[in-house]
């Protein structure tokens, strides 16, 4: 079974980086945003500390946050039209009739979503480091686990959204819906502390964003530290291990072909 597993890890990993939204999620996104916030703010705003955490260079803040967000990126957007596209061709059909379970099936799109976000972020990091320097320190190993992570968090809802009875238009439209939905509410890529002084009214609202905790606590494991919202991220996880149980059995293996 070991030798299946990873026999379907390679296929979805091949299907993956074919998949141009997977691309854009994992690659493109995190060096737009990044992109954009230097447009918009300032070249010298990377460089500059960050003033609600001195000692904090922006750039150490916005790293760890891109990194959540590519892990949400790809675990919600990618893989709930992937899946439902797999579906709605019949091959999730054709998978059911092999000795391959559900158990092989979720596992195998949990590892190839892993390792696709953890190359993203290595580069991302890498690109990042060559232009502003790496910080005084930071924690690699902690960063890694910390972006599995929200990979899983967010697997498990592109699971279960791509194992509904949804068409992949339908797929395309409401995946990148719930990323908008999350990315703006988490503070649109800023540190959501620096909201605090410009829109306190949207600083709260980050309190309550999923993505806002999950990437508090990327950064903080970044920085070797744990974060104050480890409840929250605790909750999620179990949250996540619950849904992750509830898609085995109501997975829509058949589709339409």
């Amino acid at each position: 079974m070991n030798g299946t597993l990873w026999a379907m890890v390679r296929l979805e990993l091949m299907l993956l980086v074919r998949s141009p939204a997977a691309l854009v999620s994992a690659i493109v996104l995190p060096f737009a945003v990044l992109l954009l916030l230097m447009l918009f703010i300032g070249f010298s705003f990377p460089t500059l500390e960050f003033g609600a955490m001195p000692g904090v260079r922006v750039i150490d803040r916005l790293l760890p946050e891109m990194a959540g967000t590519v892990a949400a990126t790809v675990g919600i957007m990618v893989l709930t039209t992937h899946v439902s596209e797999l579906r709605d061709r019949g091959m999730l059909r054709r998978l059911r009739r092999t000795p391959v379970g559900a158990g092989s099936y979720v596992a195998a799109h949990a590892i190839a979503a892993g390792v696709l976000v953890l190359a993203s972020v290595a580069l991302f990091t890498a690109v990042t480091f060559l232009v502003y320097g790496p910080p005084r320190s930071w924690h690699p190993l902690s960063l890694a686990g910390a972006a599995l992570v929200v990979t899983y968090c967010a697997f498990s809802t592109g699971l279960l959204l791509g194992g509904m009875r949804m068409p992949p238009a339908g797929a395309r439209v409401a995946a990148p819906l719930c990323i908008v939905l999350l990315f703006a509410g988490s503070g649109l890529g800023v540190p959501r502390e620096g909201w605090k002084g410009v829109a306190p009214w949207f600083y709260e609202i980050t309190n309550y964003n999923p993505l806002a905790q999950l990437n508090d606590f990327v950064f903080h494991a970044y920085q070797g530290r744990l974060s104050e919202t480890w409840p929250a991220v605790a909750g999620l996880l179990v949250a996540a291990v619950v849904v992750n149980v509830l898609t085995r059995r109501t997975f829509d293996w058949d589709g339409r072909s």
